[in-house]
């Protein structure tokens, strides 16, 4: 076999392992082929150049399929910078001192509330984020409520039952939408509890702001959080085009 049909297949059968798997490691690639590290190095590099995949730390994680919920340490981590490029922009933007915002457990969140904490900008913020909580409550100026309810140790978030009568009563200026995925005209996600609880966020707004670094646009997903009409602005990628109106 000639080294560019191995490599062929092998690429492959890179792809997919990493639909089974959140993440795979160098080291599992070149454990499980044989190969260098220069090699398999090499094949992620091709395949993300694709599109097929994104690397990450030490490893690599899909970008095919539908858009599926992740460990969180994994979305964290990945597209790390553009995520914070979009919060910096979204924030400077969109909030302003004193009002009321609701940022889900979605990762990009994640990043608009360290803006937050950067900025410093006194407001109130609604989350089922254990972590946005953790992050944004001993700011000063800063009040934060959390929903309740069921907590779900593999997001670090609240959902279910508990959690929606926990937010039903409660209003916002604003709700930052981090969506799995934004296709076919709608926000997505791929977790039923965490759409149920991002369905009531966008009842419970006056505007809709979308945050998605670029994997996000054109992937589906299990779930309908609502439709791109919904939402006021979209904050993506590239940083020069990041503030666009969806109905543009």
């Amino acid at each position: 076999m000639n080294n560019s049909k191995r490599a062929r297949e092998r690429q492959t059968e890179i792809r997919q392992i990493l639909q089974e798997r959140e993440v795979v490691s160098v080291n599992e690639f070149c454990a499980h082929f044989g190969a260098s590290i220069a090699t398999i190095r090499n094949d992620l590099a091709y395949l993300e150049g694709k599109g097929y995949l994104q690397r990450v730390k030490g490893g690599a994680m899909s970008c095919e399929g539908k858009a599926r919920s992740t460990s969180v340490a994994a979305r964290l981590n990945l597209h790390k910078d553009a995520k914070a490029r979009i919060a910096n922009e979204l924030v400077s933007s969109e909030i302003k001192p004193n009002m009321t915002v609701i940022l889900d457990a979605g990762s990009t969140g994640y990043y608009v509330a360290k803006e937050l904490a950067r900025q410093k900008i006194p407001c109130t913020v609604i989350t089922t984020s254990a972590k946005t909580m953790m992050l944004l409550a001993p700011v000063e100026g800063m009040t934060v409520f959390t929903a309740g309810g069921k907590y779900d140790a593999s997001q670090d978030a609240w959902h279910g039952e508990g959690a929606l009568e926990g937010i039903k009563d409660m209003k916002a200026d604003l709700y930052v939408l981090s969506p799995d995925g934004i296709a076919d005209g709608s926000c997505n996600t791929s977790e039923e509890t965490e759409n149920e609880i991002k369905k009531q966020f966008v009842k419970m707004a006056d505007r809709i702001v979308a945050a998605a670094d670029g994997s996000k646009i054109g992937r589906p997903g299990d779930y309908i959080i609502c439709s791109e009409d919904d939402v006021d602005k979209l904050y993506t990628e590239p940083v020069r085009t990041v503030v666009r109106s969806i109905n543009d």
